[in-house]
């Protein structure tokens, strides 16, 4: 089970706008219908109130109704349950399920690939989600803590972590039997060859002191005694860089342009486990030494393969998603109640001409998942104006 992250989970699944059907009825007390559902008002309400509750934890003004940013971040809103209960209902619809995958594939369905049964979210598979965050966020006393801040309850988080849940289901039987042929893994390693050219690295160290005196000092040091356990001895005596006295003045592996230009020079001078003499920078005066030089090469397809056959099936995925997500929700014929079509807020004027603010964590545009194939559960809301 991947770990999700609280509150300002990136939307994913509202980029696809549908206007609302004019023989549609929607219900008193809805926002939308969504084929034999619907899209409550209270769905709709809890989640701004979440996004209230979450800018005033931030420190942040909410957006005022009706305003340019209140309409485009309401948008997000309806669109997301307009989804969710788009993928709720395909779940419940095995026949459905399997006919409109046939659609995005253009193929029938092995006999392997189809759903055998309606896709449903075990107490088990939410209880195990819960329990993650409880992880992460110190335990159930923290986690509550930091849910009332956000606006949401336990019930908040269940139904959440029960509609993302699910999401994911729809998502791997959406996207079952899709791959990706050896051929466009090997054709997109030579058509992108420069980015795997790897450049020099070297493993490097120093000690950063305030005077070219001390430097001198500590260099002479180092001299008579060049072991690990006297570099980590002297980096915690001596070295003003915070970052590395602790560590034995250790830098890591090192690239060609990523350190201020003097120590950069001298580093890339260097010869293996020759200890410099004092290198000035704006920081101070430096003692170097370059432990492990790494000559610059050529990542080989073999190298790479897995790589870049799994960056493809995933952009593969993502289009699959996406196309799927498309054709259930025109055959769902979605109608929207007077002032919540998504199509409409968006075309509010902005009252200034100052760039818009997303909600944190961003509407992609996408109504695809995310890089590791995650359906999103729910907008984040931290949007200002």
């Amino acid at each position: 089970m991947r770990k999700h992250v609280l509150v300002t989970v990136v939307l994913l699944f509202g980029a696809l706008l549908l206007a609302a059907c004019g023989d549609t009825q929607v219900p008193t007390g809805a926002i939308a219908a969504v084929g034999d559902g619907v899209v409550t008002q209270g769905q709709f309400d809890s989640i701004m109130d979440q996004a209230k509750a979450q800018a005033k934890a931030a420190k942040a003004t909410f957006p005022k109704k009706g305003s340019y940013n209140y309409n485009q971040y309401a948008a997000q809103v309806v669109e997301y349950l307009v989804s969710q209960e788009v993928i709720n209902q395909a779940a419940a619809k095995k026949d459905f399920m399997d006919a409109t995958v046939q659609k995005v594939l253009k193929r029938d369905l092995k006999e392997k690939e189809r759903l055998a049964k309606p896709l449903k979210v075990t107490d088990k598979e939410v209880a195990e989600s819960i329990a993650q965050f409880e992880e992460v966020y110190g335990g159930e006393k923290k986690l509550d803590e930091i849910l009332k801040q956000q606006g949401m309850t336990r019930q908040d988080l269940k139904s959440l972590m029960r509609n993302q849940i699910l999401s994911q289901h729809v998502f791997d039987h959406v996207v079952t039997g899709v791959t990706v042929a050896e051929q466009k893994v090997k054709d997109y390693y030579e058509k992108n060859i420069d980015d795997y050219q790897q450049p020099e690295t070297r493993s490097t160290r120093h000690i950063l002191v305030k005077s070219e005196e001390k430097a001198l000092e500590v260099r002479a040091l180092l001299v008579a005694d060049d072991s690990e356990e006297s570099w980590k001895k002297l980096a915690q005596q001596y070295s003003i860089d915070p970052g590395s006295k602790e560590t034995g003045g250790d830098l890591g592996e090192v690239t060609p342009g990523t350190m201020v230009p003097k120590f950069d020079k001298a580093a890339f001078a260097l010869k293996a486990n020759v200890i410099s003499q004092p290198v000035q920078t704006q920081f101070g005066w430096h003692i170097i030494q370059v432990t492990e030089i790494t000559a610059a090469g050529k990542q080989s397809y073999a190298d790479v393969k897995d790589d870049i056959k799994t960056q493809l099936l995933d952009e593969r995925q993502r289009s699959v998603w996406a196309k799927w997500l498309e054709i259930a929700k025109t055959e769902a014929k979605i109608a929207y109640a007077k002032g919540f079509d998504p199509v409409v807020l968006r075309k509010t004027k902005p009252e200034s001409i100052s760039p818009s603010p997303s909600p944190s964590g961003g509407a992609s545009g996408s109504a695809s998942p995310s890089a590791s194939a995650q359906p999103s559960a729910s907008p984040s809301a931290t949007g200002t104006e």
